[in-house]
């Protein structure tokens, strides 16, 4: 006679069961460890080629690389630009003579406007009146041009006091536009109207007939030697 007793199992008959999870669970937690554990790169492979030779897997087309933004090229555009502002620019005289940037933007302007290459305008200002608008000769030439005030009347009647003429603009363009006539009479020749702007047009004419050289040093001066010599036409197109 089998006596059974509650609260207790029948250890012949069935499994221990509980005897075989505890292992299981342990195998399964380094699975998962070891899993946890590898590189990232290992847990993402590669998609499986299917029907494809392996060395025909490196041939496969690339992704096109980046190009440079629209944004960029537009910015490289923009310092170009300034870049060669600066180069010819008023900024560039100015740093070049030593000079406040607003005078050298008055004679730059002033350049333009009247088909004079800013480069001689400035070369002419500086042996002139040394970048000086009140500067007074003893012959009585006023600005930064030097302009002689029957000159100044001959090319603006409206300059009849001696305080419109020093107006550095108005000087600046007076006078570059005498220049321009000058240069335009004698041919482009630059050596002869920088003469004829300081001795007058006549002093040189009369030189010129009688077959003497006209030249007293003052368009040496002006246009410099050796490699600061200027090189240009003198004149460009009106802005």
């Amino acid at each position: 006679m089998e006596v059974k007793i509650l609260g207790t199992t029948d250890t012949t008959r069935r499994p221990r069961f509980g005897a075989l999870r505890r292992p299981a669970s342990a195998a399964m937690c380094g699975v998962l460890l070891v899993a946890s554990m590898a590189p990232l790169g290992s847990q993402q492979r590669a998609p499986r080629l299917v029907g494809v030779r392996v060395d025909s897997a490196h041939a496969a087309p690339r992704q096109p690389e980046r190009t440079f933004s629209r944004e960029f090229w537009s910015w490289m555009r923009d310092e170009a630009r300034r870049f060669r502002e600066l180069n010819g620019g008023p900024l560039a005289f100015a740093l070049r003579y030593r000079i406040g940037s607003d005078l050298a933007r008055e004679i730059h302007q002033a350049a333009q406007e009247e088909g004079i290459d800013p480069d001689l305008a400035f070369r002419l200002v500086r042996v002139e009146s040394a970048f000086n608008p009140r500067a007074r000769s003893r012959v009585g030439a006023l600005g930064l041009t030097q302009l002689m005030p029957g000159t100044a009347r001959w090319l603006d009647r409206s300059l009849t006091h001696e305080g419109r003429i020093l107006a550095p603009r108005t000087n600046l363009r007076v006078g570059f536009r005498y220049l321009h006539i000058l240069i335009d009479k004698y041919d482009g020749n630059l050596q002869l109207a920088l003469l004829a702007y300081n001795r007058g047009d006549g002093a040189v004419d009369r030189d010129l007939r009688r077959g003497r050289n006209p030249e007293n040093g003052y368009s040496r001066h002006v246009l410099g030697v050796g490699f600061d010599r200027y090189s240009g036409r003198g004149v460009i197109a009106k802005r």
